[in-house]
C-alpha cells in the first residue's frame, strides 16, 4: 500500500483509540527497522535523531543496535524528543549509547531527523546537518523517508535532502518514493509492516502481480474466443505507429484484428499479413470487442469524425497519442486514456512540472472527475480507476524511454480489453498490460544493450517473459 502523511497519522490515531499506547507503537516500529539493519559485527553507527517521532524511532534503533554489539553514537541537533514517549525511549537508550555534540564519522549513518510530516525546503541548522550526511562515504539508512524529502508531493522540493542507500518505509510506501524528483533519494526501499490496519487508495504492483495465466491458450479454443479488436491510427508522416500497436496486439494474443489506416500507410500492409485492413475513412460497420484509437493519428477534423463513430460503441475504448484531446473525454463504453506527462499537461491545462510533482493527486482527481480509466506513463506508471483509486508499476524498464514504446502498450491494452469477459484474473486489463509491457522490456534488455532495444524488440519479447 501507498500512504499519504495524513493517512499515516490516521492509522496511528486509530491504533491509539483501539488501545495501543504511543510508546508501544514507537517501540514496535523502530524495533522492526532495527531487525532489518545488517551492520557488520562491532561496527560504529551514528544515529542522527530529530525532535519528532522519527527521532524517537531513532533512539530505539540506536539502543537496539548497541545491544547487538555495535558501537553506537547519537547526535540530536534539536535536543530531546518533544513527545513523552520519545523522551522515555531516549532516556532508556542513553544507558547504551554515547551522546555526541557534533556529527562524527562512523561505519554507518542512520537518518532519523525528519519523518512524514516534513515539508520543505530545509533551512537553518537542519540544512547543515543534511549537508553533512550527504557528504559521508558511509552507507546511510533512512527511517521512513530520507530527511528533507516530502512524503506526498514535491512542489516545494529543492533537491536538498539526504540521499539514502536504503530507506525503511514504515507501515507502507510513501508517494514520493515514486515521483521523478524524489525517488532517487530513497535508494533501495524496504517496506516495514508495523501491524497497523491497512487502508489506502493506492497499491504497488510488482512482478508477482502479473497473471501468467494470460499466456495460456485453450487447446479447444478458436480465434473468436480471444476477441476481435479494431485499431485506428496513422497519418502521412506517422505510418509506423499503428503497425507497432497492431503487432503488439497480435503478440499479446488478440484473436482477430482490423487495422484502419490512411492510404499512405497501405504500403506497409505486407509487413503484417495477420491483420485485416480498412481505409481510415471507411470504418466497417461492426461491433468490436474493443477499439484503440490514436497511434500515429493527427489531431484534426479526421480525428474528430472518427471519434464520433468509435465513442458511440458501448465496448471498451483505448485512447492514445493523437486522439488524446479535451474533446475526447467521454464515451459510451469503458474509456482508457494513456498519456505521457506532456500529453496529460495538455489535457489538464497544467505544466509538466506540476504534474510530475504531484502525480498521484492530479491523476486521481482527473480520473474521478471524468469517470475514466487513466494510465499516466512514466518511470513509475500510474494506473487509475474511474473512482480515483489506483496502482503504481514498480517494474522499471529504462529501455521504454524510446519512440514507439507507447504504441506497443496501446496494442497490448487492446488485446487484453478485447477479451475482458474471458480473462480469469482479479486485476484489471490495464494493470496487466502495464506489467506485461514492462516485463517484456526487461526481457528485451537482457538480450542486448538497453540503449539498442527498439519498440519492435519489446514486441518480440512479449511472448518470452
Amino acid at each position: 500500500m501507498i500512504y499519504t502523511a495524513a493517512e499515516i497519522k490516521q492509522a496511528d490515531a486509530t491504533a491509539f483509540r483501539q488501545g495501543m499506547p504511543a510508546d508501544v507503537l514507537m517501540e514496535r516500529a523502530a524495533s522492526a527497522v532495527a531487525a532489518r539493519l545488517t551492520f557488520r559485527p562491532r561496527s560504529s553507527v551514528l544515529v542522527i535523531c530529530g525532535a519528532g517521532n522519527n527521532g524517537g524511532d531513532g533512539w530505539v534503533v540506536a539502543r537496539e543496535s548497541a545491544q547487538r554489539g555495535c558501537d553506537v553514537f547519537v547526535y540530536a541537533p534539536f535536543g530531546e524528543p518533544k513527545s513523552s514517549e520519545g523522551e522515555r525511549h531516549a532516556a532508556y537508550a542513553r544507558r547504551f549509547v554515547t551522546i555526541v555534540e557534533e556529527p562524527r564519522d562512523a561505519d554507518y549513518v542512520v537518518d532519523a531527523l525528519f519523518g512524514v510530516g516534513f515539508r520543505g525546503p530545509v533551512t537553518g541548522k537542519a540544512r547543515d546537518v543534511i549537508t553533512w550526511m550527504r557528504e559521508q562515504s558511509a552507507p546511510v539508512m533512512a527511517i521512513d523517508v530520507p530527511s528533507g524529502v516530502p512524503s506526498d508531493e514535491a512542489s516545494e522540493f529543492d533537491g536538498h535532502a539526504v540521499k539514502a542507500d536504503t530507506t525503511f518505509s514504515l507501515h507502507g510506501y510513501k508517494r514520493s518514493a515514486f515521483l521523478t524528483q524524489t525517488a532517487p533519494y530513497y535508494g533501495t526501499v524496504e517496506m516495514v509492516d508495523i501491524g497497523l490496519s491497512h487502508k489506502s487508495e493506492w497499491r504497488v504492483l510488482t512482478e508477482s502481480d502479473f497473471d501468467r495465466g494470460l499466456l495460456e491458450r485453450d487447446p479447444y479454443g478458436h480465434k473468436n474466443r480471444y476477441g476481435h479488436g479494431c485499431l485506428i491510427g496513422g497519418s502521412r508522416h506517422l505510418i509506423g505507429a499503428p503497425f507497432l500497436a497492431a503487432r503488439a496486439a497480435l503478440r499479446t494474443g488478440i484473436g482477430l484484428l482490423d487495422l484502419a489506416i490512411p492510404s499512405e500507410a497501405h504500403i506497409m500492409a505486407s509487413s503484417l499479413p495477420e491483420a485485416m485492413y480498412y481505409g481510415i475513412d471507411e470504418l466497417p460497420d461492426k461491433t468490436y470487442a474493443a477499439t484503440a484509437i490514436g497511434p500515429g493519428l493527427v489531431d484534426d477534423e479526421r480525428s474528430d469524425r472518427l471519434w464520433q463513430t468509435v465513442s458511440r460503441q458501448s465496448k471498451p475504448l483505448i485512447v492514445d497519442a493523437g486522439a488524446l484531446t479535451t474533446e475526447h473525454l467521454a464515451a459510451e463504453g469503458p474509456l482508457t486514456l494513456t498519456p505521457h506527462p506532456g500529453e496529460f499537461a495538455r489535457l489538464t491545462g497544467r505544466s509538466v512540472a506540476e504534474i510530475e510533482a504531484d502525480r498521484f493527486r492530479i491523476a486521481s482527481d482527473f480520473a474521478r472527475q471524468h469517470g475514466i480509466h487513466l494510465i499516466l506513463k512514466g518511470t513509475h506508471t500510474l494506473i487509475v480507476k474511474p473512482d480515483g483509486t489506483g496502482a503504481v508499476n514498480t517494474i522499471q524498464a529504462a529501455v521504454l524511454s524510446k519512440g514507439g514504446s507507447g504504441d506497443v502498450l496501446t496494442g497490448m491494452l487492446l488485446a487484453l480489453w478485447a477479451r475482458t469477459d474471458r480473462i480469469d484474473t482479479e486485476s484489471s486489463p490495464n494493470e496487466q498490460a502495464v506489467l506485461w509491457h514492462a516485463l517484456a522490456a526487461q526481457a528485451a534488455s537482457r538480450q542486448m544493450h538497453p540503449a539498442s532495444v527498439l519498440a519492435t524488440d519489446v514486441i518480440e519479447a512479449i511472448g518470452r517473459i
